[in-house]
């Protein structure tokens, strides 16, 4: 649990970050006012151009790349809720980088998931505990001999 619990705070924290500089940067290169073919394409070549656009994106790449990591040892039942820690790192830091003001009442919900968080986290079985899913993905060959 502590490798899953560590590289999810480190994924979160890249992705909030990300989130950040993507706030940023769009709050740089203005919003996107049409849907029109001419006026997406300028909107799109502005953001891809920004430099916290594109920071922003490589963060969110990298959370990405270790949530896939993150799922090849523990279960989704545990490392998807562990996603929420984000929501925790994004508000502090909108508040101290962006200066955006947080009401309770949404400080109070993000406490409230990230205690689910933490229960989900206690619930977490130890090595060797762990129980096969019904229906395993087991590979039968053509003989019919189980290979696992």
């Amino acid at each position: 649990m502590v490798r899953t619990l560590s590289a999810m705070t480190i994924a979160c924290a890249a992705a909030a970050v990300g989130q950040i500089l993507l706030r940023h940067g769009l709050q740089q290169v203005g919003p996107l006012e049409s849907g029109e073919p001419m006026a997406l394409a300028s909107f799109l070549g502005r953001a891809m151009s920004n430099v916290s656009v594109v920071g922003g994106t490589i963060l969110n790449a990298a959370f990405y790349l270790i949530f896939l990591v993150v799922l090849s040892w523990s279960e989704v039942t545990v490392a998807l809720p562990l996603t929420a820690l984000e929501y925790l790192f994004a508000a502090i830091l909108s508040v101290m980088i962006l200066k955006e003001a947080v009401p309770g009442l949404r400080w109070a919900g993000i406490i409230l998931v990230i205690g689910g968080v933490v229960l989900i986290g206690l619930s977490e079985r130890g090595p060797g505990e762990a129980v096969e899913p019904a229906g395993s993905l087991e590979r039968s060959a053509p003989d019919g001999i189980s290979q696992s």
